[in-house]
């Protein structure tokens, strides 16, 4: 008699201990593809970087070095914005890629091989949300590589022109020309196709004729509702693209006016 109550505590244990690891995991995903760094003081900033990543002694204390100067701390603060706009770009993508495979059936609206079209457009979706997952990591070890310091204009006392200078000052540049290219080439086409796409194409994979009454009804109306939502966020996140974009560009041109000409 005794065994029952022990058998019941043990399985209750052991369910609260699996449910426990899948909300766990389930956490860490969804910290990973919302993952965002809110602006604030220099040593705001390294203690939200600290909660995202396990960052070494050696690594805070290049942040704290870098936190101590005006330009440092401007430096970490457009680093972890870089990082920001990226985990954004790579959500937008993971999100659209969902859409692309349970709420567009863009093939039956044009008559035309449906799993092909989505597969394609699933995958460029997939694509696009990890290239911004490599620009993420990217500016991540940008951060701790510090800004590039632009060595002296002249050399022997002012009487030699060095050119390690204008060369500092392109290496310099090619972050905010790479970040202008991606989002005005890559991004902004992308989200105009997906909203084109998700307003053109918008239903369920599954025939909603087909469901009982009424369930239906009523994931057609949800469905609606979603793809509507969903295509006035990839019409904004366009939009908002082709402004980095320009803000991009500002900055590499800012940083081309210091060339020795």
């Amino acid at each position: 008699m005794s065994s029952e109550p022990e058998k019941l505590i043990e399985t209750v244990t052991s369910s609260y201990a699996s449910a426990r690891g899948i909300i766990t995991k389930l956490s860490k995903l969804f910290s990973f593809t919302t993952f965002k760094i809110k602006r604030g003081k220099p040593d705001e900033n390294i203690a939200a970087l600290q909660s995202h990543w396990k960052l070494s002694e050696e690594q805070k204390q290049i942040l704290v070095t870098l936190s101590s100067t005006k330009l440092g701390a401007n430096f970490i603060d457009e680093k972890i914005q870089d990082m920001n706009r990226s985990a954004f770009h790579r959500s937008a993508f993971l999100l659209n890629a969902f859409l692309q495979l349970f709420f567009v059936d863009i093939g039956a609206q044009l008559a035309l091989s449906i799993i092909w079209i989505k597969v394609f457009f699933v995958a460029s979706n997939l694509i696009l949300a990890f290239i911004a997952h490599v620009s993420k990591l990217t500016s991540y070890d940008e951060l701790f590589a510090g800004p590039d310091a632009l060595p002296p204009r002249r050399r022997l006392f002012g009487l030699v022109t060095n050119r390690r200078y204008n060369r500092a000052v392109k290496k310099k540049s090619r972050p905010y020309a790479r970040q202008a290219w991606r989002e005005n080439n890559l991004y902004r086409p992308a989200y105009f196709i997906n909203a084109t796409l998700i307003f053109i194409g918008g239903q369920f994979i599954l025939p909603l004729d087909r469901l009982i009454f009424p369930f239906g009804l009523i994931f057609g109306k949800i469905i609606g509702l979603l793809t509507t939502l969903a295509t006035i966020f990839d019409v904004w996140r366009g939009i908002k693209s082709g402004d980095d974009a320009r803000v991009a560009r500002e900055k590499e041109v800012s940083v081309y006016r210091d060339l020795n000409i």
